[in-house]
């Protein structure tokens, strides 16, 4: 009871300590940062996708202002040409503006001849309106003359006629020509700049929206980072809590070992207590005017010496006085042994808790064995006892005489032997 007792203190001594409630509340907080670390990873999954897929929407958006900056280029060149255009057709309104020059000087210079020859017609228009003067006259060589001399004039001056209405027609010609060549020049000037007005502002507008994406790219890049400092974070606290938990299960196993160690211990001082109380009680425990026994470890050093002996076959009774230092037990057989320790009420039924050195007793009448059998507890189930190997003295297991020879356990004994001679 006292050795109990002393064990229940040293339990309650190696758990007065706060180990386990530290643990406990570890545990605790490893759970919430294991849940921070999944959190985390969700976290960071998330912010890897948004940031692949803003990284996508940006090679979109770089291939659209890549194509927008091409199309910019080509209508800048459009351009070019087309300002090329109008400066060539620029200096061909000028070549063309000299040859208007001097088609104007042509038809200035028709017209002043027409103008002279319309003149002398209208002089000879009075010589003409006096034919019939000139016929009167009578000379017909006079008046042929005159009519030759008259279309002569008419003819001179259509022709002077015709050769201005010529320069008017080339003068106009050129003029038209001049005109479109220009005309067509600065609208196809025109459209080219107006195309790559079109083409610049979809170039910014590309470049804008390129800007735009890149700036979300940048700040998915910085929530991927934050997200990935919070994991590591999570982490190493996940991995500090747990190291504080190993360090922490490590001392509570050693304050348990510790604690066990010490209830072994006492446990242990307690048995040899019970051991050395029961031996102590087998041998001071004798019928009165008994001669006194070996002591207990006497008597097992005597067996272990006596272990392989074929004298004491059929002589259980004498082995078990041997043991403890006599030379006969001074009754004839086991039986009649048992009957006298059951007469004097020291036969013990509960065979639960054998101590080492008990003389363990057993009914041999069932098996046909008027003399009984007994035999030397020698702990951890095994007895002392003859027939054992080969017959001899050695250990056996307590049950072999009741399940392999028929011989019921009765009991066990302190080393009660009234009659023992020494």
């Amino acid at each position: 009871m006292a050795s109990a007792l002393l064990l229940a203190q040293g339990a309650a001594s190696a758990r007065a300590d706060d180990l386990d409630d530290q643990y406990a509340a570890l545990q605790d907080q490893i759970a919430g940062s294991s849940g921070a670390v999944s959190d985390g990873y969700a976290a960071l999954d998330a912010a890897m996708s948004a940031l692949t897929a803003s990284r996508d929407e940006l090679a979109g958006a770089q291939q659209a202002a890549d194509a927008a900056n091409r199309a910019q280029q080509d209508a800048q060149s459009a351009a070019d040409a087309a300002s090329a255009a109008l400066t060539t057709a620029q200096d061909n309104r000028q070549a063309a503006q000299s040859e208007v020059d001097a088609a104007q000087t042509r038809v200035d210079t028709a017209k002043q001849e027409v103008g002279m020859v319309a003149s002398q017609a209208a002089q000879q228009s009075t010589g003409l309106t006096s034919i019939a003067l000139l016929i009167g006259d009578g000379s017909t060589n006079r008046i042929s003359n005159r009519v030759q001399w008259a279309n002569q004039s008419f003819s001179a001056t259509e022709t002077k006629v015709n050769a201005y209405q010529d320069a008017l027609d080339e003068l106009q010609t050129k003029r038209d020509a001049l005109v479109t060549a220009e005309n067509d020049a600065q609208t196809a000037r025109d459209n080219a700049v107006g195309q790559l007005d079109a083409a610049r502002t979809a170039a910014r507008t590309a470049a804008d929206a390129a800007a735009t994406v890149q700036t979300r790219v940048d700040a998915n890049q910085a929530a991927l980072a934050t997200a990935q400092e919070l994991v590591d974070q999570a982490v190493s606290d996940d991995e500090t809590l747990k190291g504080r938990a190993g360090d922490l299960a490590a001392r509570i196993q050693a304050r348990d070992e510790e604690a066990a160690a010490a209830a072994a211990a006492s446990a242990a001082a307690a048995a040899r207590s019970s051991v050395e109380a029961g031996a102590s009680w087998l041998t001071a425990n004798i019928a009165p005017g008994q001669i006194a026994p070996y002591s207990v470890d006497e008597a097992v050093s005597t067996a272990r010496s006596l272990e392989g002996n074929m004298y004491y076959g059929n002589m259980c009774l004498a082995l078990v006085a041997a043991f403890y230092g006599y030379t006969s037990s001074g009754v004839n057989s086991a039986t009649d042994a048992a009957a006298t320790i059951e007469a004097a009420g020291q036969m013990q039924h509960d065979t639960s808790n054998i101590p080492v050195g008990a003389l363990v007793w057993y009914d041999g009448t069932p098996a046909g064995n008027p003399y009984g059998h007994v035999a030397m507890y020698a702990g951890n189930g095994m007895i002392y006892s003859n027939g054992a190997a080969n017959g001899g003295v050695g250990m056996i297991s307590l049950d072999t005489p009741s399940a392999g020879w028929g011989e019921p356990l009765i009991g066990w004994s302190s080393v009660w032997l009234p009659n023992a001679t020494a």
